[in-house]
């Protein structure tokens, strides 16, 4: 019995043999001497000369405004309901008021989109044909029910895709189709 422990534990005294060993020779690393000089001043050049010129009173330069047109609304925004006014009797001039504030403004002028050019269209539609190609790919039964809520989620970004487009809308079109383009790709692993 007492060969089969010294066989078992003849690796753990070798290593507590060898332990002093190894001890000493750490001790004895060899330390480089390392001189490191101190960097050279730079020098640095004189500036140079002042030129000061007064002021001109000339007149301010009108600035034109450079920004472009907000993007027109597809949809104009809903009023909504204001509670009449019932004038009070015990004030005469109230009731020359009340006509006055029950007319409404005019509405204000209505931006229509610019209508997009047949190419233009035709891009995003061959856009929304890969989009929908490879989603045809998925395999959507075998889908965790993430990647599923993914994979609706890029057939909603499509329909939405073809609803901007016969809104006129391309922008918002083509921004749909390319994340639905990028979600199929996704789901498909390419």
């Amino acid at each position: 019995m007492s060969a089969v422990l010294l066989a078992r534990t003849w690796p753990a005294l070798l290593l507590l043999a060898a332990a002093p060993f190894g001890a000493g020779c750490a001790e004895k690393v060899v330390k480089a001497d390392v001189r490191v000089e101190p960097p050279v001043a730079l020098e640095v050049p004189q500036p140079p000369p002042r030129v000061i010129v007064p002021p001109q009173p000339d007149a301010p330069a009108q600035v034109e405004d450079t920004t472009p047109p907000s993007p027109a609304r597809t949809h104009p925004p809903k009023a909504s309901p204001r509670p009449e006014t019932k004038p009070d009797a015990a004030r005469p001039d109230a009731a020359a008021e009340a006509p006055a504030a029950s007319e409404t403004p005019p509405p204000p002028p209505e931006n229509k989109p610019v209508p997009a050019d047949a190419a233009s269209v035709a891009a995003v539609r061959q856009q929304m044909a890969r989009a929908t190609q490879t989603l045809g790919q998925v395999n959507y039964a075998g889908l965790s029910n993430d990647m599923k809520a993914q994979f609706d989620t890029a057939n909603r970004f499509l329909a939405l895709a073809e609803q901007a487009l016969k809104e006129g809308n391309l922008l918002f079109a083509s921004t749909l189709t390319d994340k639905a383009g990028a979600i199929a790709s996704l789901l498909t692993g390419r």
